[in-house]
């Protein structure tokens, strides 16, 4: 199971979203995808931040079908996650790292479920301890089983 953070929700929404998040995000099974009620909401929050007018009908209308998309696999913010999100923020900022309210929520949400999170902004969920996975900068499909290496900048050798 993947949580899709609200950047990725609203990669898609856009009139011409990345094509490699959306290339990521067709490799997946549908039924794989989740999101969350934070997601909607820091979603709808934005679209009414906006004046009334097309654009803000026309979001809000995509995020409508979006909704309906994910009806059944939107994933609550419950009591276990708020169990879980104390402790995900108290270790992090013990540990020196922050992490937005609304990262924590979704990365309380996704762990509580044992879900991976799909964001481009990787380090809040690290920092939480969930799995995380980029699309913007995720493998191509013969590229995902390949070993990964790392270069350690401070090498020249």
């Amino acid at each position: 199971m993947i949580v899709l953070d609200t950047n990725v929700i609203s990669e898609v929404m856009k009139p011409s979203p990345d094509p490699v998040v959306l290339e990521w995000i067709n490799r997946q099974s549908e039924d794989a995808l989740f999101i969350t009620t934070i997601t909607i909401a820091e979603i709808s929050a934005g679209i009414q931040k906006l004046d009334a007018g097309k654009r803000r009908d026309d979001l809000d209308r995509r995020l409508q079908d979006m909704v309906q998309l994910f009806n059944g696999r939107t994933l609550t913010f419950d009591l276990g996650a708020a169990m879980l999100f104390g402790r995900i923020i108290g270790e992090a900022r013990r540990n020196g790292l922050a992490i937005g309210f609304q990262d924590g929520l979704i990365a309380a949400t996704a762990a509580w479920r044992k879900c991976a999170v799909a964001s481009r902004d990787v380090s809040p969920f690290e920092a939480a301890g969930v799995e995380v996975i980029n699309p913007w900068f995720a493998p191509a499909e013969d590229e995902a089983d390949m070993p990964t290496t790392t270069h350690n900048e401070d090498d020249d050798s």
